[in-house]
């Protein structure tokens, strides 16, 4: 793909690109500190400035990068205290969005729901391959955003998600050598139940207890590394 025929900033163009900037950096495949160049997300992306620099924005604005100087990026460093701050947060709202989408739901919120999490079973086996992480990652942040997609409150929801990404960075980047863990799946299946019995205590229970653990070991690892 040439730059003579990307020359334009279409929506689609910037999506795509920051989807894909997105994943990297979800992925740890850009670590954190490190350096992004303009000029090397030209050549690797075949698109112009334009697309890249409106894209590149809106990293910033997810805190997926951070602005150095005047035209230069890094990928966000990592720190405990962020990923406090990010888990903190996340329980508070996510509970938030779920109590509000278990009240508002409807049978066309189940059903999606139950697909969602059809998705994500269907894949299980899969999840244990290093190749197949990210097709399983996608699966597992739709059944997530699912069960808090009827909370009827867009800024609320956005909100969610870029914690939940922000958090899943910190997450692949730090359980990467780490055998998946085994619990999530019944976790989701009884997240799932208590859903769809519209019983929001239990639900939320079990996603608080979801985040925290899942929080606690990345924080281990974190540890142990500013220990050596």
């Amino acid at each position: 793909m040439s730059e003579s025929t990307n020359t334009g900033t279409s929506p689609s163009l910037t999506a795509d690109f920051v989807q894909s900037l997105r994943m990297e950096i979800l992925a740890g495949t850009r670590t954190p500190g490190e350096r992004v160049p303009l000029e090397g997300l030209r050549q690797a992306y075949g698109i112009s400035l334009s697309p890249i620099r409106e894209g590149l924005s809106r990293l910033v604005a997810e805190g997926l990068l951070i602005p150095v100087g005047q035209r230069g990026y890094r990928v966000a460093p990592v720190s405990l205290e962020e990923f406090i701050d990010i888990k903190t947060l996340r329980v508070d709202l996510e509970l938030k969005a779920l109590r509000e989408s278990i009240r508002h739901g409807d049978e066309s919120w189940d059903l999606s729901l139950m697909a969602a999490l059809q998705r994500l079973r269907n894949f299980e086996q899969k999840r244990w391959l290093a190749d197949e992480v990210d097709a399983w990652e996608e699966r597992h942040h739709a059944f997530h955003s699912t069960l808090i997609g009827a909370c009827q409150s867009p800024i609320l929801i956005q909100f969610c998600k870029t914690l939940h990404d922000m958090g899943d960075r910190y997450r692949r980047v730090f359980l990467k050598a780490h055998e998946p863990d085994r619990d999530v799946t019944q976790e989701h299946l009884a997240m799932y139940q208590a859903a769809v019995d519209r019983n929001a205590d239990v639900a939320c229970d079990i996603l608080r207890n979801h985040i925290e653990r899942t929080g606690m070991n990345v924080l281990a690892v974190m540890r142990e590394r500013a220990d050596r």
